[in-house]
């Protein structure tokens, strides 16, 4: 496990980075928009417009990582998000913001597949869950810093723009600079293709569980803080209110991921979604009933945060088990279009429930759809067993050590691959060149 968490180390770290940044933009966006006086819907749909990007990247995005690699991919769009943040201040209007999400969208996809792909190409089945929850609890981790760093500033002018452009820009760094390489992307994907439905043939409770996973993180990260807001808090207290909700997934995540690897990932799942699935009513009762009292809101937060956040990466690492290696990449992008759909369903349907409802509808739309997946996972687990375990020797024979590429191929000769050219140079200079500048010295004398 300690080799393969450090082969994902400098992609963990970049993760950390460029969530902050986006986590800030998500906070940013939606308690100016509120403050400008822009409907639930519009703050909806403006949430939406990230996602609608993100479907639709994932349709190019496994083909550019095959033409350019995956750390290139990595580099060129958390260049193009850096510049992206910024413009949001050059003009506040919500068809100039969505359009802008819509980009920034698009170029996470990217990230996503990149971060997917090279992630899974290393893990084992046995393992998988757990680098997974680590992966997500860095994911976590930067979305519930970015928050804190909003609290810091005022959302009514650009300084916290420029705040999360330098994040974006300082992210993609540890990437660049690893001396770790990226997997190679088998030749047989760059011509197949892999639809929804496919995606549904293989793996039923992957498509569908991405979806509503989706449905859950877009509607908390593009209305959580204007849940918040309208729930009583200033500001700075929506902001807290979110990282507290982030917190609580991460708290849970790793113990989800151990509980996956050694238990069927159904069983998990089923059980999460069930539970998350009366507290998300309870919420909504008691909001409507007692009013956003601080207990209340903490129950909102719990519910929300863990439903948002940690069940991706036990739902993506249960799909995984099912799909062939050689998928790897477009099944990723795959889930991730699964994703993607239902968070940009979610913002304008959970927008008009809290335009109907009161706030208390963000947490009502939250427990129909933990209930649905809760529902459908117990039928998955009806209709269809649990794959065997892995043996011993299938463990050896799928286990991945990570290559650390010599400075010198002199030293270290290897099979160079157009990736691990991008990371390596070689500024040594061998014995042979040593003896001819010797020869060139005496013959001058």
């Amino acid at each position: 496990m300690g080799a393969l968490l450090l082969s994902v180390s400098a992609l963990i770290l970049s993760l950390f980075v460029l969530l902050a940044g986006n986590s800030m933009q998500f906070v940013i966006l939606g308690l100016r928009a509120d403050a400008e006086g822009f409907s639930t819907l519009t703050i909806g749909v403006l949430a939406a417009s990230y996602y609608v990007g993100y479907a639709l990247g994932t349709f190019q995005a496994p083909g550019f990582v095959r033409r350019v690699g995956h750390i290139r991919a990595f580099a060129g769009v958390g260049s193009v998000i850096s510049a992206v943040v910024l413009a949001h201040s050059l003009w506040v209007d919500p068809i100039f913001w969505s359009a802008l999400r819509f980009i920034t969208g698009m170029s996470f996809a990217v990230i996503a597949t990149v971060t997917e792909s090279w992630i899974n190409a290393r893990a084992t089945r046995s393992v998988r869950g757990q680098l997974l929850a680590v992966a997500s609890i860095s994911i976590i981790l930067g979305y519930a810093v970015g928050p804190l760093v909003v609290s810091l500033g005022s959302v009514g002018g650009y300084p916290l723009f420029i705040v999360a452009s330098i994040l974006m820009s300082v992210g993609i760094v540890p990437v660049l600079v690893t001396r770790i390489g990226p997997p190679a992307v088998p030749a047989e994907t760059a011509a197949e293709s892999y639809t929804l439905m496919r995606l549904y043939r293989e793996t039923p409770l992957g498509l569908v569980g991405t979806m509503v996973i989706g449905a859950a993180q877009g509607s908390f990260l593009g209305l959580g803080a204007v849940f918040a807001n309208r729930a009583g808090l200033s500001d700075n207290g929506a902001s807290y209110f979110v990282t507290g909700a982030l917190v609580a997934g991460m708290l849970v995540q790793y113990p989800l991921g151990w509980l996956s690897d050694r238990f069927d990932r159904r069983r998990v799942i089923a059980f999460t979604t069930s539970l998350l699935g009366v507290g998300a009513v309870a919420a909504m009762l008691m909001m409507a009933t007692v009013g956003p009292t601080l207990p209340v809101l903490v129950l909102s937060a719990a519910v929300a945060g863990i439903a948002a956040m940690p069940l991706y990466a036990v739902i993506v690492a249960y799909a995984n088990d099912r799909l062939p290696e050689s998928t790897i990449v477009p099944a990723a992008a795959a889930l991730i279009l699964s994703f993607s759909i239902g968070s940009s369903l979610a913002g304008p349907v959970a927008s008009l429930a809290m335009d109907m409802f009161g706030p208390q509808g963000l947490m009502g739309f939250l427990a129909v759809a933990l209930i649905a997946l809760a529902g459908f996972t117990f039928v998955r687990m009806a209709v269809r067993e649990d794959i065997p375990e892995e043996g011993e020797a299938a463990e050896e024979s799928t286990g991945y050590e990570p290559t650390v590429f010599a400075a010198s191929p002199v030293l270290r000769p290897m099979d160079w691959t157009p990736e691990e050219e991008q990371l390596e140079f070689d500024f040594t200079f061998g014995e042979d060149w040593a003896s001819e500048t010797d020869e060139d010295e005496r013959l001058a004398a």
